[in-house]
């Protein structure tokens, strides 16, 4: 038994001193990583001293570190339960010697265990949920028209631009949620979604097109090189959504498939310059350029006992409205379909009933 506690004792100071090695290489990375953005392109530094972008940074910063120490726990909790286990058999091995016998029956301990298992479920009808979950993986954008309009004589519009996603690129696809399940709707929960999705323009594309530049007409086909030198929603292709979703139950009590439709807002980072002009002409700012709708389906795994933390990976489309201002006068409108594949982690909590 001493043997036993010791070996747990040392595996959680082992697990307390990964998680310090973690927080301390993850936040040296997102300064190296903060550090190479600045480098290459000197003026995010002029955009981070807006509001927006300084909290954008830090839950960019948080959501990293949040995933790598989630993605940490998620490896050591299975070698504590297994400790947890084998200091259970031990209990077991020594009640049947001294018996004289093996029990037949299911033990108390094993018994408990799997009452724990269900109290996930048990507590969340007894009282209102509340989760927070953080997540990252990978998103893409369909091909769209764009409508592109600026003073003096330029009117284009371009027909499917193909967009890449570069998801694990700096600033990688990541988001953060927050969803209440109140007791008296049972499985049905509203959740607050934030996404940040990310859209370029291939810059190696032939563009079909038709209208004017600078008073000219075009081609019908030329590279995309002969009038952008960037077209790309990359810091951020941003979603704030309020959603209704539906827990299904019926599986286990640890595994529960969901569903959810959302309505809110596409506030893109906008950046944007033509082939050949000068440095200042450039759009680089975030704006609301509309509306935006998702649809959402995934399955959640609450891997602790206590039914307090959970990982959950699933499947978001997004139809977003776009109409950006461009720098100088005219516009950018686009009209955007976006997959997503989000991976992350939540903690839940329960309020008692009064």
């Amino acid at each position: 038994m001493r043997t036993m506690k010791t070996f747990q004792a040392s595996l959680s100071t082992s697990a307390a001193r990964a998680r310090s090695i973690a927080l301390t290489v993850g936040g040296l990375t997102l300064a190296g990583l903060a550090a190479v953005a600045v480098a290459r392109d000197p003026l995010l530094l002029l955009d981070l001293a807006k509001p927006f972008e300084i909290l954008h940074g830090l839950l960019s910063s948080a959501i990293a570190a949040s995933l790598a120490l989630v993605a940490l726990a998620v490896v050591v909790t299975p070698l504590t339960q297994i400790a947890s286990g084998l200091a259970a058999l031990q209990k077991l091995l020594l009640g049947a010697t001294v018996a004289g016998t093996l029990p037949l029956a299911a033990p108390a301990e094993p018994e408990a265990g799997k009452a724990g298992g269900a109290e996930g479920a048990a507590e969340a009808a007894a009282g209102t949920e509340f989760q927070v979950g953080v997540y990252g993986g990978w998103n893409e954008t369909m091909p769209s028209d764009v409508r592109y309009r600026q003073p003096k004589g330029t009117d284009l519009t371009i027909k499917d631009i193909q967009w890449i996603g570069e998801s694990l690129k700096i600033e990688p696809y990541w988001g953060v949620r927050g969803t209440v399940w109140p007791a008296q709707l049972k499985r049905l929960g509203f959740m607050f979604d934030y996404s940040h999705a990310k859209a370029t323009a291939l810059k190696t594309q032939t563009l079909n097109q038709s209208g004017t530049r600078d008073g000219q007409p075009v081609p019908a086909t030329e590279p995309f090189s002969n009038t952008f030198r960037k077209l790309e929603f990359t810091h951020g292709l941003n979603f704030f959504t309020l959603n209704a979703v539906y827990r299904i139950g019926g599986l286990d009590a640890r595994v529960a498939p969901y569903l959810g439709l959302g309505l809110g807002i596409s506030m893109p980072h906008v950046d944007t310059q033509r082939a050949g002009w000068e440095k200042d002409t450039r759009t680089y700012v975030h704006q609301i350029t509309g509306p935006t709708v998702q649809v959402l389906g995934g399955l959640q795994w609450r891997f602790l006992k206590s039914g307090r933390g959970s990982a959950f990976a699933e499947y978001k489309l997004n139809y977003s409205r776009n109409a950006a201002k461009l720098n100088g006068g005219g516009s950018l409108e686009t009209n955007l379909w976006t997959h997503q594949v989000p991976i992350g982690f939540s903690f839940h909590y329960r309020r008692a009933p009064k």
